[in-house]
């Protein structure tokens, strides 16, 4: 079966077809680095990234920002996750003596220290078919059906945290809605800013009306914070029929708390919840006759609130600013004081972490980051010392080329 010297059998072979692009033998340009070339370029990107660097600094310096940190003025007031009528603490700020404040658009966050969003564990802990609507039956349908069966915990029931309980008062099982770590975790301290002389306060989301308030901004359901992606495509909130027939429990001792304002809601029958085996329980929802419904959900709250949208992006470092409010512009003053009125819900004292309220001014490269800044500074700094190096090298003992005539990359 040997073939002869000299032959080769090509039946059943899976060498590569002899052409230019599989043979690996297109045309390229392969330069050849030589000292004026290495110099040169070395030279020219450290200038780059200086010039790069000067420009991010001063945009960073044109940037406005003021920060407060309250958690420890306000522990000694720190209320349950849902409590409606809390005592509020206030703090003291005051903006600059810049026209920026009055000129600019202010965003308004809040940051948070030690709290680790990034854990494997933590990520995982959220069921995004639940919520999109996709696992959850009839969300949008009208009629609603009864849904007696859940399918929605997704990736929720993998992450050790118990998400269905056992209702107590009729030994049947009651699922969260939303799920998950992630969720259930969910940054709720309220916040408002006043002017601290007139007690006005600063109307941050003028253009929410549903919670009824005219005088103070609403505490929740902002607009324009989320990404337009997250709101119209992986945010889905049930309808109000929906959620008169399928959610036991609806989160929250007032229902503005947990983010559920729409209009509709305010026919809603409901009842002090008590013990219901889940956490934030909230009230029990009845049906249109008054009696107990039939749901199988703790609706704790609304998963189309932008604020929880918001909170649902997790960052990737343990000290992080996640978007509020935003307050258009003329809305501040410069060189005013204001009080900020905190409804303390959101505890951090267990994992030694703080609380922070930024305002803060933009600029095209986005809020203040000098660290971006910094950075180009030292890699531009580094390649201008490398060509410097080079350069002293190739003056003090230069190293005589070869003539590139006679290479060959074959």
């Amino acid at each position: 079966s040997h073939l002869p010297a000299g032959m080769v059998d090509t039946a059943g072979s899976r060498r590569p077809a002899d052409t230019a692009f599989k043979q690996q033998r297109l045309k390229a340009w392969q330069p050849i680095l030589t000292p004026q070339w290495v110099i040169g370029s070395f030279m020219a990107i450290g200038i780059a990234f200086i010039g790069i660097a000067i420009a991010v600094l001063g945009a960073s310096n044109g940037v406005l920002q003021v920060s407060v940190k309250y958690s420890g003025d306000c522990q000694d007031k720190l209320a349950k996750w849902n409590d409606e009528s809390v005592t509020p603490c206030v703090v003291d700020l005051e903006t600059t003596d810049d026209d920026g404040w009055e000129t600019q658009d202010v965003y308004v966050y809040y940051q948070l220290d030690n709290f680790y969003q990034n854990h494997r564990k933590y990520v995982q802990s959220k069921s995004a078919t639940q919520l999109s609507g996709a696992s959850m039956e009839g969300l949008t349908t009208d009629p609603p059906p009864q849904v007696t069966k859940d399918s929605s915990m997704g990736d929720c029931s993998q992450s050790g945290e118990k998400q269905e309980f056992e209702d107590p008062n009729d030994k049947k099982k009651v699922f969260m809605y939303p799920c998950g770590l992630v969720a259930q975790s969910m940054f709720n301290d309220t916040l408002r800013l006043r002017e601290k002389e007139s007690g006005k306060y600063v109307m941050w989301n003028d253009g929410n009306r549903n919670c009824g308030l005219t005088a103070e901004p609403c505490p929740t359901n902002p607009e324009d914070i989320a990404w337009a992606s997250d709101v119209d495509k992986k945010y889905q909130a049930p309808t109000v029929p929906w959620i008169k027939k399928n959610c036991k429990y609806i989160g929250g001792q007032s229902l503005a708390t947990s983010g559920w304002i729409h209009p509709d809601l305010s026919t809603l029958k409901t009842q002090p919840a008590g013990t219901c085996g889940a956490p934030a329980c909230g009230l029990r929802v009845l049906n249109d006759n008054g009696d107990p419904n039939a749901g199988i959900y703790n609706c704790w709250h609304n998963v189309s609130d932008q604020d929880f949208i918001v909170w649902m992006r997790v960052a990737a470092l343990p000290s992080f600013k996640k978007l509020y409010r935003k307050i258009p512009a003329a809305a501040l003053k410069k060189k005013m004081k204001y009080e900020l009125v905190v409804e303390n819900r959101f505890p951090v004292h267990a994992f030694k972490g703080n609380k922070h309220f930024v305002l803060s001014t933009t600029s095209w490269i986005g809020g203040q980051n000098f660290f971006l800044g910094y950075a180009y500074i030292v890699v531009g700094a580094i390649c201008i010392a490398l060509a410097l190096g080079f350069l002293a090298k190739q003056l003090v003992s230069p190293r005589k080329m070869g003539d590139p005539r006679y290479l060959t990359f074959k």
